[in-house]
């Protein structure tokens, strides 16, 4: 008796090669290059909101006072949408709670700029060094910008 071998066509695969489509590996390296395209710019982008921040709310900065909290929650946003390429500094985090810290100045109706000025001073130091710092440092700088955003001085 012989034995008979047969492999049914895969239809997905026909329909990929028919239709003008691309192999997902294909798809995922035109995927990682058009991100990669966008390295450069998000760089800037996230240099030019810290530089923003410490212009319009560092500590040398007597106008700040009359800057609204709208403008610096919508510059920590900016650093947030812009970051994922410096994922791994923790410079995302740092402006989570940079926008938590303005809600709760904002709800307050008063800032709190000792807490403005330590996430200032932070987002300058994650983003020059933050990749580089053992995650265990980089993590209790983190946490300890939480505590400082969370910080309710009426509930002390």
């Amino acid at each position: 008796m012989k034995v008979r071998k047969f492999r049914p066509t895969n239809r997905l695969t026909a329909m990929i090669k028919e239709r003008g489509g691309i192999m997902a590996k294909d798809a995922i390296a035109a995927a990682e290059a058009g991100v990669e395209s966008l390295r450069e710019s998000s760089m800037a982008a996230l240099d030019e909101a810290i530089a923003e921040i410490e212009r319009r709310f560092g500590k040398d900065t007597p106008e700040r006072v009359s800057e609204s909290y709208e403008s610096l929650y919508v510059l920590g946003s900016r650093i947030i949408d812009v970051s994922a390429f410096v994922s791994d500094a923790g410079i995302d985090k740092a402006a989570v709670s940079l926008c938590t810290l303005v809600d709760s100045c904002e709800d307050a109706g008063n800032w709190r700029w000792d807490a403005v000025d330590v996430h200032i001073d932070a987002l300058r130091l994650l983003r020059a060094h933050g990749a580089l710092l053992p995650a265990d440092q980089r993590e209790a700088m983190l946490q300890g910008l939480y505590q400082v955003s969370n910080y309710r001085p009426d509930e002390a």
